[in-house]
């Protein structure tokens, strides 16, 4: 038996346990709207998430994925919660709630036909996943962070334009705007 099909035989039920748990994650309000609503376009966060957490489940247990789908799907998980108002600890969580299900459900049937070298390349690939989710993390929160900089700008910018216009305010250098 190769090494993907103990992972096959479970995938269903460990992506229903994983996206369950990344649910959690969320407010206890939102979680239950995130289960129960099937549509991606009243639901896109569930949407995503299952979608992502599928493309990432079959990387990890070594199915043939292109790089760039699971680029892409690594992506959505974190520029979600990059946004979010999630702590990087808390945005990286969803990867690592896989590992305790893959151990219950994957790791003894492999561990019993001698294949523990091949779980653990898979356990591997999932936190070289996870290290690449915290570049794309970081390169994300640079965007919001650069977002709202310029935001603050561009009110700053129109309250002097205001101001001016008023001529309650000094005028400006054209350099200070």
């Amino acid at each position: 038996m190769q090494s993907t099909e103990f992972f096959f035989g479970v995938r269903d039920m460990v992506l229903e346990e994983w996206v369950n748990a990344i649910f959690n994650t969320y407010p206890f309000q939102t979680t239950g709207f995130l289960r129960t609503s099937k549509d991606p376009f009243a639901n896109p966060v569930a949407d995503m998430t299952r979608e992502a957490a599928s493309t990432v489940y079959e990387a990890v247990s070594g199915w043939d994925k292109k790089p760039a789908e699971v680029r892409q799907a690594i992506d959505r998980f974190i520029h979600l919660r990059a946004v979010q108002d999630f702590l990087p600890s808390q945005a990286m969580l969803v990867f690592y709630l896989l590992k305790p299900i893959l151990r219950k459900h994957v790791m003894p049937a492999m561990q019993k036909a001698g294949k523990l070298k091949d779980y653990l390349d898979a356990e591997s690939r999932l936190d070289t996943i996870v290290l690449l989710g915290f570049d794309m993390y970081t390169k994300s929160r640079e965007v919001v962070a650069q977002n709202r900089i310029n935001e603050i700008k561009n009110q700053h910018a129109q309250l002097v334009r205001w101001a001016q216009r008023v001529g309650g305010a000094p005028q400006l250098d054209e350099g200070q705007s």
